[in-house]
């Protein structure tokens, strides 16, 4: 039984790369399209950063990607072996169908903990790093586009920039700049800066003179400051970009979890975060029992079919799933578990059944 089990994880292993990577590498070429689509400025953007963001995204590609190469991997070592009558002699010399995906089924748990592993320990730094990439990349592909006369907003400020040149991909210097911002209802404070420069999210206006104006016309104070520093990114990153689920391990969402529900908030949405960690991990499982057995029922109808039938799971585990997370589970009777793994559980349904009639 040992050869059987090595020739069909042997099988299966080729498929499943292919179909992974390919996947993976899908999602790479789109976020690149993303940001080019996105961006107005890529070009002045390194591309080392653009790769290396993409880099620190790929974890969170694998988290979901692997679920397709289980499912390919496995639809189509099985659907081969039925087609080419391989799964006719295995059950002729007495191997029950069941006992032949034992192999598959040992390998989608081995998948599954490798998912679990990425997503704890290897997503959440990465996810973290790719946060904190994209907002420079954003900043510097933005700020790059400034023209003279061009009004910008920057943290509480309006500004506007007489002169502005380029100080190599990462930096630009400025002119004549006029910012204003208004401290309290019916004030207003102007400031202008004869030069000044931006790089790597801080903007330095340098000898800026203050004014305080009353209802746009009375002076109330000037002063001047040797000078005024706005660092944007910092801003940025605190204000708007909060820390996502994909940048915290299990035991970090549960702890955040703990302090909310501390200060009597909704929690659902994060237990339900939490719950996948789990699910999405244990999908591989689910694939490499119901992948083979339909592969194997409509194995007949030609090699294609072993492709074919992976993507149709792959999407509807992946409609079910966005459905079951994203909309049932903002429904208040359903709770975060059931939100969490009921694509697993329909699925799993599926699978013994369609076993229990093949046998």
């Amino acid at each position: 039984m040992k050869k059987l089990d090595v020739y069909l994880l042997r099988e299966m292993m080729v498929p499943f790369l292919i179909g992974t990577i390919a996947v993976v590498l899908m999602f790479q070429a789109n976020t690149y399209i993303f940001l080019a689509k996105t961006l107005p400025n890529l070009e002045t953007v390194p591309k080392k950063a653009i790769f290396q963001y993409i880099y620190f995204q790929t974890p969170q590609y694998l988290n979901m990607t692997l679920l397709v190469g289980m499912a390919l991997g496995s639809s189509l070592a099985l659907s081969r072996l039925a087609r080419e009558s391989e799964l006719t002699a295995i059950r002729a010399s007495g191997v029950r169908i069941l006992r032949s995906l034992y192999p598959v089924v040992a390998f989608g748990i081995l998948v599954g903990i490798g998912n679990f592993y990425l997503a704890e320990k290897i997503m959440p730094p990465m996810a973290k790093k790719a946060t904190s990439l994209g907002l420079q990349i954003g900043a510097l592909a933005f700020t790059s586009d400034l023209k003279p006369n061009v009004v910008v907003s920057l943290s509480n400020f309006t500004a506007n920039f007489g002169v502005v040149r380029k100080k190599g991909k990462d930096a630009i210097e400025f002119e004549d700049a006029w910012l204003f911002q208004q401290p309290v209802k019916g004030e207003e404070e102007v400031y202008f800066s004869k030069r000044g420069k931006y790089q790597g999210g801080v903007w330095t206006f340098e000898d800026a003179r203050v004014r305080r104006i009353k209802d746009g016309l009375d002076v109330i104070t000037t002063s001047r400051a040797k000078s005024l520093i706005i660092n944007q990114r910092i801003i940025a990153e605190n204000l708007f970009s909060p820390i996502m689920p994909e940048e915290q391990t299990a035991k970090e969402l549960l702890e955040q979890i703990s302090i909310q529900r501390k200060n009597h908030l909704d929690t659902k949405q994060l237990e339900v975060k939490y719950l996948e960690r789990f699910s999405v991990p244990a999908a591989c499982v689910v694939f490499a029992i119901v992948g083979p057995v339909f592969a194997i029922v409509f194995a007949r109808n030609g090699g294609f079919v072993g492709v074919f039938l992976s993507i149709v799971l792959v999407m509807l585990y992946y409609n079910a799933h966005v459905i079951s997370t994203e909309i049932l589970s903002k429904v208040s009777f359903i709770s975060a578990f059931t939100a969490a793994w009921l694509p697993n559980i329909l699925f799993t349904i599926l699978g013994v059944v369609a076993i229990r009639r093949l046998e």
